[in-house]
């Protein structure tokens, strides 16, 4: 691996971490810790931006939560749809930014129920666990709560990562950017 590709994995991996800090102390329910795994899918090849998410989230189990490990393979499935977005051309624009972020909600909700539902009993962060006991309270079982509480949460989240990558994107040089030269750095 290139020191270049080094240094914007790990400025990835300290953008997700710190905006994801920021969050759990403010105690927000969104998480905000996917932004550098979009970046990464844009900057790096694919299986350095799996690299970057799954850093992540091991990373973030003893800075943040014990809970982020468990969450290892929604970074993985962030880092592959972002990869598909990107490739797709939804990056180019800021409502197609925001669209490919609906797609990684999704995808990142349906990975993520069963973790927090099998390993966790609906219970993780506080902003989706009030979520999530709002709507057991309201007769739904875990199962649908965790996927209804997750679905309202990536919806707002996922699409403002995604929102934020592109502004970043938007804001380093062409040469950064290019398919060209992350292509070129994978061989």
């Amino acid at each position: 691996m290139t020191t270049r590709r080094m240094f914007i994995a790990a400025t990835c991996i300290a953008l997700n971490l710190t905006l994801a800090k920021v969050a759990n102390l403010l105690a927000l329910p969104v998480y905000i810790d996917s932004t550098g795994t979009i970046l990464a899918a844009a900057l790096l090849p694919p299986l350095v931006a799996i690299a970057v998410g799954i850093c992540t989230s091991l990373l973030g189990a003893v800075v943040i939560s014990p809970f982020w490990a468990a969450y290892a393979g929604t970074q993985v499935a962030i880092a592959l749809i972002a990869v598909m977005c990107i490739r797709l051309g939804l990056f180019q624009r800021w409502w197609s930014a925001i669209l490919a972020g609906f797609v990684i909600a999704i995808t990142a909700a349906i990975v993520s129920a069963p973790v927090t539902v099998i390993v966790f009993g609906g219970v993780t962060v506080s902003g989706t666990t009030a979520i999530n006991a709002i709507l057991m309270a309201s007769g739904r079982s875990v199962w649908q709560s965790v996927i209804g509480g997750s679905l309202l949460i990536e919806s707002i989240d996922k699409p403002a990562a995604s929102l934020l990558a592109w502004l970043a994107l938007r804001q380093l040089p062409a040469s950064v950017v290019s398919p060209e030269n992350v292509r070129a750095e994978a061989t």
